[in-house]
């Protein structure tokens, strides 16, 4: 597309092509768990508008488009958890996983790589799966990671800023607004977007009574979407994004791990992936209440009050409207050292890594195929 279009008009297309493919892994999740039209609303609202997503895009991050791959990542996940073939989940994860990296979302790739190793730590059972489908990530995705290894080898990262505490968090939360306050300046000079997450308090209500109450419920229609399995990857993934407990992480020489100097970014993954969660504990409880026209009543003034949250959020953090308030806030560009670097022995291993993905590319998709006849003959 960048043949025939300047850089600003393909950002905003590559952005609605993405949008769109979130929007077909959404429905594929309301599909496989029968969604109503109100859980699914209030899922989609959370995952397309909520202050993490709309923040980052807002100021310019347009990597962060990957974001909107998560739903299929969940999707397979989910089936491996309820006890799916783990060739064929593997297999979608680890085609998901370089989906998102081609995007150039690499913070995001590595939030899902610590994921599932967390899930994999709590989780040994799914050893064979889960490792399967971080090495095929990483293999598929050879052309991306090989040639910034080389490039940033040896340099030094520093930790730079979280949640202090779980309040200031729940603040994310909670909470519409454009500026850090001063009281987060000891902490770190990061502007509001790493700190935003913002979902409202209708929608945190939600998170807390479906997505966590309803997780300990003793309904035996819940039994079958506790997912026990995520509790612990979702508690310490949230826990890492608070006070200096990453900060440590860093300090340990493991490649890409170090680089993930921004802990606040964490929370996306227990969030959407709770919000997914409750919407799925919802629906056995909606087809027992009455559908009277009060309950309907309450039920789209609550979605309304969530949607017009998320509206008054998104003209805040609006592309017209940042350019208008940065716009005497430019700095002087300069030119990287490693630009100026001799690049003959880069382009080498740019040439080898993409051979290795292309030669890994032909071999997977042929290995699905064979995978995907295999089960339709069973």
């Amino acid at each position: 597309m960048l043949s025939f279009m300047n850089v600003g008009l393909f950002v905003v297309v590559n952005t609605l092509l993405l949008y769109s493919a979130g929007f077909v892994g959404c429905l594929l999740l309301k599909r496989r768990y029968n969604l109503s039209l109100l859980s699914f609303a209030a899922f989609f609202l959370l995952f397309n508008f909520n202050g993490h997503i709309v923040a980052h895009i807002g100021v310019g991050h347009s990597m962060w488009v990957g974001y909107f791959l998560l739903p299929f990542l969940f999707l397979f996940m989910l089936e491996l958890l309820e006890g799916e073939r783990w060739g064929s989940p593997a297999l979608k994860s680890a085609f998901v996983l370089f989906a998102i990296l081609l995007q150039g979302s690499f913070h995001l790739y590595v939030w899902c790589l610590i994921f599932l190793m967390l899930l994999l730590a709590f989780n040994w059972r799914y050893l064979k799966p889960i490792l399967l489908a971080i090495v095929l990530s990483g293999v598929l995705s050879a052309f991306r990671l090989l040639p910034a290894l080389f490039a940033l080898w040896g340099k030094k990262e520093k930790f730079i800023w979280s949640y202090p505490t779980p309040l200031e968090l729940l603040d994310g939360l909670a909470t519409i607004r454009d500026r850090t306050p001063d009281r987060y300046r000891p902490w770190g000079t990061a502007g509001w977007w790493e700190y935003d997450i913002y979902i409202g308090l209708v929608r945190l209500a939600v998170l807390v009574g479906f997505g966590l109450y309803l997780r300990h419920s003793k309904d035996p229609e819940l039994e079958k979407y506790r997912y026990s399995a995520l509790d612990l990857p979702m508690f310490v993934m949230t826990l890492l994004s608070i006070s200096y407990f990453h900060a440590f992480i860093t300090r340990i020489p493991i490649p890409f791990l170090k680089s993930e100097r921004v802990a606040t970014r964490f929370i996306i993954i227990p969030v959407v992936l709770l919000a997914l969660l409750a919407s799925i504990r919802m629906e056995p409880i909606l087809r027992r209440v009455r559908q009277t026209f009060k309950f309907k009543l309450i039920a789209i003034g609550a979605l309304v009050v969530m949607a017009l949250g998320f509206l008054d959020h998104s003209f805040l953090w609006s592309t017209a409207r940042l350019d208008r308030m940065f716009a005497t806030k430019g700095g002087e560009l300069t030119v990287p050292s490693i630009l100026s670097e001799p690049d003959g022995l880069y382009k080498t291993v740019v040439a080898v890594s993409l051979g290795i993905t292309l030669v890994a590319l032909a071999g997977l998709v042929y290995l699905a195929v064979r995978l995907r006849a295999k089960e339709e003959r069973a």
